[in-house]
């Protein structure tokens, strides 16, 4: 898997994490400040491409803590 396939998978796993947060939110006002971190996580997934260089290896980077931080039950990190 290259370093594109990777960033995607990346922000999907953490899409995901939020979606499950979502289905377990405790109010609508949580449920739609969750929705509201990941919508734009959505939107980068689905315009990133492989010449976004720099943006990839950002979501490398940076991510992955974000991604324990929404499983582990906080918000943005």
């Amino acid at each position: 898997m290259d370093d594109f396939e990777r960033a995607r998978a990346l922000l999907s796993a953490l899409i995901a994490a939020y979606s499950a947060r979502i289905g377990q939110a405790p109010n609508r006002e949580t449920s739609q400040a969750l929705r509201a971190e990941r919508a734009p996580l959505l939107d980068e997934r689905d315009k990133l491409t492989a010449d976004d260089r720099d943006r990839v290896a950002e979501i490398l980077r940076d991510m992955p803590g974000r991604l324990e931080t929404v499983r582990a039950g906080s918000s943005h990190a």
